[in-house]
């Protein structure tokens, strides 16, 4: 089943994430739980849960940096 955790552009990494959005730290961090394994589709600029997948997805894990 494809999925966002598996696309090339889906990003969680919590450094990443804080780098991306400065302000998220104002209220907690990336490094939170309750974010868990969620993260940021660098491709339509969305933040999704790792489970939700769409038309674009590709299988070739890229790099977050």
């Amino acid at each position: 089943m494809r999925k966002c955790a598996d696309c090339r552009y889906f990003c969680n990494d919590p450094e990443w994430i804080e780098k991306t959005f400065p302000a998220l730290n104002v209220l907690s961090s990336a490094y939170a739980s309750v974010r868990a394994d969620a993260g940021v589709c660098r491709r339509r600029g969305l933040f999704l849960p790792p489970w939700q997948t769409c038309r674009e997805f590709e299988s070739e894990k890229a790099n977050c940096r």
